[in-house]
């Protein structure tokens, strides 16, 4: 079974003010003399963020730095896209590193043996083992054993349209809002051309936290708690009032993994998400648009009640790479240095080195006055009563994902209805579970 490290954890905030700073930006990691590498040395690297939004001038400054030539490649997050990496990872394509987005994949990389063991490199590295051991959730397939480290904190809050709210004379909510407050807002915000939501988060894992999915030992599912149940019909009943955007245009637009355009073109008002969307609202080329990004966090319906996400954008070395020393040195370099580089992409760093006033400036970029209520990002995205839950059991979780993205379509497009659609997700995923153990 494979497990997280838990230990207490340790929240931190870094970034860089605008363009200028970050071209500014000079090397601390790679001060001292680094390992003697050899010469000519190139690592293919693999990731899901454009290489234009960080990226590249990532690896450029690294190569610098270091010496070390760097190639990215960019992978689509999305179902398309992963099968691509994971092709490459078990064929003849050099991948010397890779980055993963979802729990579910990477524990089914590592477990297929795709990750290098940078353990022994994290217990040589003063700086990173020290945050290793402050930090919540690194992932483990056992005690002192890493294949990965996380470099962006992600949590989730309400994007919201700034305009359509002034325009309805609807004060824009703020932190103590409910659940009520959020479907009955979406309600009043709807009138046949915008959606007043695009969906509702996912109030079944967020109140039920680690291991949601999972029964207590982790031998069969949980979905059949009424939480589920409760969730799943809230949305197909938004869905069917004509309140949160419609299904059918989320299959036909391919809008699973990348919903900014119903948001940017003013189709919906509020849209739950994380701070890697702010480059699409940034992108007022491909995005043109003449609103206010405000924001707000998540509503409240639990006491107790987690925030999705957390640690995330997790960087493996390749198993079969012929450089771990390398690869090494620019995992280092991601998660420290490079970090600032990051910023333009909505990466808030994993491991805290610049003060928040720095990354929010990084991440809203030079036109923030323009695109944002900074003050509203700040609170929802900075706010330290934030809890986020970590999973424990991955069981399955790759082949479960599949299952429950197929049935949620079916119900959400009219198809099923909510009895049917738990019961064939709980038959389901206990199948896999019992399978794969």
């Amino acid at each position: 079974m494979t497990t997280f490290k838990t230990t207490r954890r340790r929240l931190v905030g870094t970034g860089i003010a605008g363009a200028a700073l970050v071209g500014a930006a000079k090397s601390t990691a790679f001060a001292a003399p680094l390992l003697k590498m050899q010469d000519g040395v190139t690592l293919e690297v693999w990731g899901g963020v454009p290489a234009e939004n960080g990226p590249q001038a990532l690896v450029d400054a690294f190569t610098e730095a270091s010496g070390i030539k760097v190639n990215y490649t960019r992978y689509v997050n999305d179902d398309t896209g992963n099968t691509q990496l994971d092709t490459a990872l078990q064929g003849s394509t050099t991948v010397d590193a890779f980055f993963t987005y979802q729990v579910a994949r990477l524990a089914q990389r590592i477990n297929a043996g795709a990750a290098l063991d940078i353990s022994e490199k994290i217990a040589g590295d003063e700086q990173i083992s020290a945050w290793v051991a402050e930090t919540d959730g690194i992932f483990t397939i056992e005690d002192g054993v890493y294949h990965s480290l996380p470099t962006t904190q992600e949590m989730q809050f309400m994007f919201i349209n700034q305009k359509i709210f002034e325009d309805a004379g609807i004060d824009v909510p703020t932190a103590g809002w409910t659940l009520d407050d959020y479907v009955g807002l979406a309600g009043e915000l709807s009138d046949g051309m915008t959606f007043g939501t695009y969906a509702p988060m996912n109030t079944a894992t967020l109140t039920i936290g680690q291991n949601a999915w999972y029964n207590e030992d982790g031998s069969a599912s949980n979905f059949g708690d009424p939480l589920f149940a409760e969730h799943y019909g809230r949305h197909r009943q938004m869905v069917d009032d004509g309140i949160a955007f419609p299904w059918t245009d989320v299959i036909a637009q391919n809008l699973r993994a990348y919903a900014q355009t119903p948001f940017l073109t003013e189709q919906v008002a509020m849209w739950v998400n994380s701070p890697w969307s702010l480059r699409y609202v940034n992108d007022k080329e491909q995005y043109p648009h003449d609103f206010v990004t405000t924001f707000a966090p998540l509503p409240s319906f639990a006491d107790g009640q987690y925030n999705n996400q957390g640690i995330n954008n997790w960087m493996l070395g390749g198993a079969s790479t012929q450089y771990p020393d390398e690869v090494w040195e620019l995992i280092k370099f991601w998660l420290t240095d490079g970090a600032v580089y990051m910023l333009p992409a909505g990466k808030i760093p994993a491991l805290m080195t610049l003060d928040q006033a720095t990354v929010v400036d990084g991440m809203l970029g030079p036109n923030a006055d323009e695109l944002y209520d900074k003050a509203a990002f700040e609170a929802a995205a900075f706010d330290p009563d934030i809890r986020y839950y970590t999973d424990s059991i991955t069981t399955g979780a790759a082949e479960i994902s599949t299952l429950l993205s197929g049935l949620e379509d079916r119900l959400l497009i009219g198809e099923l209805d909510v009895d049917q659609f738990i019961s064939e997700l709980t038959e389901g995923a206990d199948g896999i579970i019992a399978a794969a153990q």
